[in-house]
């Protein structure tokens, strides 16, 4: 077409009165949306039968059932536990204890000499200093010598050394 002409039909269309009996309306295959950009419709949810409803109850009470049993047998457990640590703690206080007395006892038996202290000072300040090996072997002489004079009587035996301390306990 040439130049002319198309000018022609261009000016022509804009002059022209636009026909009112056509709508203002897009055509039906520009209205619609791929189906690929739309979610599907949504489907209704099935309804449980019956059966599967009992079901499901009687697994939830099964399991409340099982939690219930392992609870229990848990504060079994820790009871037993608590139990056994309080007879073994008792067990060692009663044991404490008697050592106790029996240290006391000890010291009971020993027997206070009754020898006046002017008697031992006297023999003290009698013999001479002694060297140090002189007088462990001289203390150890007299030991033997008073042994053997009190031979008839059963000497105590020496205590050891005795401490005494107090017993802590912790209770848990």
């Amino acid at each position: 077409m040439p130049r002319a002409k198309k000018v022609d039909v261009e000016l022509e269309m804009l002059t022209a009165p636009a026909v009112v009996d056509e709508p203002l309306q897009a055509n039906k295959e520009e209205d619609e949306i791929p189906s690929t950009l739309c979610d599907p419709p949504a489907k209704p949810k099935k309804k449980a039968t019956e059966k599967q409803l009992e079901a499901m109850r009687l697994g939830r009470e099964k399991r409340d059932e099982q939690i219930r049993l392992r609870k229990e047998a848990m504060e079994q457990e820790k009871t037993i536990q608590k139990k056994l640590l309080e007879d073994k703690i008792i067990k060692k206080a009663i044991s404490i204890k008697k050592k106790e007395i029996k240290k006391s006892l000890m010291l009971d038996e020993i027997s206070d000499d009754e020898t006046p202290i002017e008697e031992i000072k006297s023999s003290i300040k009698a013999k001479p200093a002694p060297a140090p090996q002189q007088q462990a072997k001289a203390t150890q002489q007299q030991v033997k010598t008073q042994t053997q004079a009190k031979a008839p009587v059963q000497p105590q035996p020496a205590p050891k050394a005795i401490e005494i301390k107090k017993p802590t306990f912790y209770f848990v």
